[in-house]
């Protein structure tokens, strides 16, 4: 009886030591690919199939408790399929709970038109550190990583680099590939310069934005909202610097898309002084914006 307890005990603890750090829904749209019984097939299972690949692969040696785990959602739309090669476009978006709340607050929400891929029925996705081994297994693992480094940076300073560096890697690696979105002279806005930008010294100040505006902002604005908008305004106030050693980034463009509204509705109730100080900066940073931004002030 002693050694089957024990043994569960192990069990479990092996389960807990393991446990993934995502919880990642998968949506798949193929508006061009209805009415095919074949297409259906193949639809049904590559979405089965990244979902347990996102949810089931473990990125970090950290344990995360259920509760933990990073809520993301993956949108993949394909526009055309060709044998086992599929066009499409990709749309990752993550979420992180505000202290002492039901709210949670966007921190990524990416989409990636440059997301061209090969699939078979009944083939696993297949990832190995260090190594490339093909587009849609990059992209994913790209996007793993840059969530999970993402969502560290809101709880402590630079907190998510070395997760943030395991998606370096993986873009260095798919260079060579070929692959769209992988290329520093291809875009400005793909996946290489959405990785480098957030680790180049240019770029300290949104990271420090992030975890600030985050730990410091929303966490404490449950208990002392006055003190929690003010360090938000603070927060938003290191982009500046930012823009001003690259302006026009696509770093700052996901900022906002990730934040526009949330920073609407948080200065709604604000002081004149903090809505004045905070359209001074979004006017100039997020000029796409500047209408929603205006009623902020009425």
């Amino acid at each position: 009886m002693k050694n089957i307890l024990l043994a569960t005990l192990f069990v479990l603890l092996g389960l807990l030591g393991n446990s993934q750090e995502l919880r990642c829904e998968v949506e798949l749209l193929a508006p061009q690919l209805k009415n095919d019984p074949e297409n259906t097939q193949v639809l049904e299972q590559l979405k089965k199939t990244v979902l347990n690949f996102m949810n089931n692969t473990k990125w970090t040696s950290e344990v995360f408790k259920e509760h933990e785990k990073i809520e993301t959602s993956i949108l993949i739309t394909i526009s055309e399929r060709s044998g086992d090669a599929f066009t499409a476009k990709i749309q990752v978006t993550s979420r992180r709970p505000v202290f002492n709340t039901n709210y949670t607050s966007t921190v990524v929400n990416t989409l990636d038109g440059a997301f061209n891929f090969t699939f078979q029925l009944n083939a696993p996705i297949l990832f190995t550190q260090g190594a490339y081994t093909n587009n849609l297994s990059s992209v994913l693992a790209f996007y793993a990583y840059y969530v999970i480094g993402m969502d560290y940076d809101t709880y402590s300073l630079e907190g998510g680099t070395k997760y943030l560096l395991k998606a370096q890697e993986i873009a260095n690696l798919a260079q060579s590939s070929g692959q769209l979105g992988w290329s520093s002279n291809e875009s400005v806005n793909n996946r290489y310069w959405i990785i480098e930008n957030i680790l180049n010294v240019q770029f300290k100040g949104m990271r420090k934005c992030s975890y600030e505006y985050h730990r410091l902002g929303l966490d404490l604005a449950h208990d002392e909202a006055k003190n929690g908008v003010d360090n938000i305004t603070k927060s938003l106030s290191y982009l500046e610097q930012v823009h001003l050693n690259k302006p026009g980034s696509v770093n700052m463009r996901l900022f906002f898309v990730a934040k526009v509204n949330e920073i609407l509705n948080i200065y709604s109730e604000a002081s004149n002084l903090n809505k004045q100080t905070v359209f001074n900066i979004v006017r100039r940073l997020d000029p796409s914006n500047i209408q929603k931004y205006q009623k902020m002030l009425r």
